[in-house]
């Protein structure tokens, strides 16, 4: 008799050990530089796991009373794609949120009969405002809740999930590559128990398909100081019956760069010096770069030379092995101005130089 009954119970219950249903669900991260933000995904203690804000709703569960939800945890290598250039990482699953939305449900913590040889381990569930957030803390790669969900009537067990997740070394994944939409998915298993309407205790399979979709803009410009030397001022230095002077404007541009800030200058501007009560009389300066492409940017009559003139008045300052950072100096100057050619007096002029990553 006993060993009919154990035929019947392995018979009927094998149908539903092998059911399984796929579901989707997609995170949108914008990286920019090195900044990481997450668009429908909140940090969860501190900022070592993430939890989805977007949820999955599975249909066509079957009601019951109660059930016992299950984490398997694990980690697993994601190719991220834009078409053209793959980058990998690693994605690891931590836990999962299960929301049961306003059915009158909660978790029974005096009941930890259940679940003792079903996975590797046990953890404790955390009730939310309206589910359990379920969280493998386990030595071992899975582990079930300690105490079952419950409700008065038989409903669906949940509604929704949402993964808890984290995403390693995401910035280090996508370092040189092109700017773009990169997307990359795996599947993650879920398991729960439960109560059928015979009371016949089983389990079953959900797969659920993560899609992370990474908007990389590579290049990003956080803050720019300009030092002027001399506060701006250049010092005329006398020769022999000439004059000259210059000085010096040091830039640091921090932010995470792949080949290098850009400066737009003024293709029409008349780029002299004006006498201060004179307006007729001028001194042309030159603007040089020490590390641009185009080191002679002004030449000394005050013109723009032609290959910058060519670009639109683009010239690039190029990152060095540090993508974090770009250290150059503009030099302002004039030279070898005869005395002659000079006024007595003073003389002042100014420029505009537009900074940013793409013109």
């Amino acid at each position: 008799m006993y060993e009919s009954l154990m035929r019947y119970l392995i018979l009927f219950v094998l149908p539903l050990i092998f059911s399984a249903s796929s579901y989707a669900l997609t995170v949108n991260i914008t990286v920019k530089g090195e900044d990481i933000r997450y668009e429908n995904a909140r940090a969860i203690y501190g900022n070592s796991f993430y939890l989805t804000t977007a949820s999955e709703i599975f249909s066509g569960l079957e009601p019951t009373k109660k059930w016992i939800p299950t984490v398997e945890k694990g980690t697993k290598t994601i190719t991220l794609t834009n078409g053209s250039t793959q980058a990998e990482t690693t994605v690891g699953i931590y836990g999962f949120e299960f929301d049961w939305g306003g059915l009158n449900s909660s978790i029974d913590t005096s009941d930890s009969s259940h679940g003792s040889g079903l996975e590797k381990a046990r953890c404790s569930p955390e009730q939310t405002s309206s589910g359990v957030l379920l969280i493998n803390n386990a030595a071992s790669y899975s582990c079930i809740s300690n105490y079952p969900v419950v409700s008065t009537k038989e409903n669906i067990p949940f509604y929704f999930i949402r993964p808890m997740f984290r995403i390693n070394d995401l910035v280090t994944a996508l370092k040189g590559k092109p700017e773009g939409v990169y997307v990359g998915s795996l599947n993650v298993p879920v398991r729960y128990y439960f109560y059928n309407s015979m009371s016949i205790f089983t389990y079953r399979n959900l797969l659920l398909n993560l899609t992370f979709q990474v908007n990389y803009i590579p290049e990003v410009l956080t803050s720019l100081i300009v030092t002027p030397e001399n506060g701006g001022v250049m010092p005329p230095q006398y020769g022999s019956g000439t004059v000259k002077g210059e000085t010096r404007f040091s830039i640091e541009a921090l932010g995470y760069f792949n080949t290098g800030i850009k400066m737009k200058f003024d293709t029409s501007k008349d780029y002299s010096l004006t006498h201060t009560s004179q307006a007729e009389k001028k001194i042309p300066y030159y603007v040089h770069c020490d590390t641009c492409d185009d080191k002679v940017i002004i030449n000394e009559k005050g013109k723009m030379t032609t290959s910058v003139l060519n670009n639109a008045g683009v010239v690039l300052a190029p990152v060095g092995s540090d993508k974090t950072k770009i250290n150059y100096n503009l030099t302002v100057g004039y030279s070898d101005k005869t005395v002659n050619e000079v006024v007595t007096g003073g003389y002042s002029g100014s420029f505009v130089v537009v900074f940013g990553l793409d013109f």
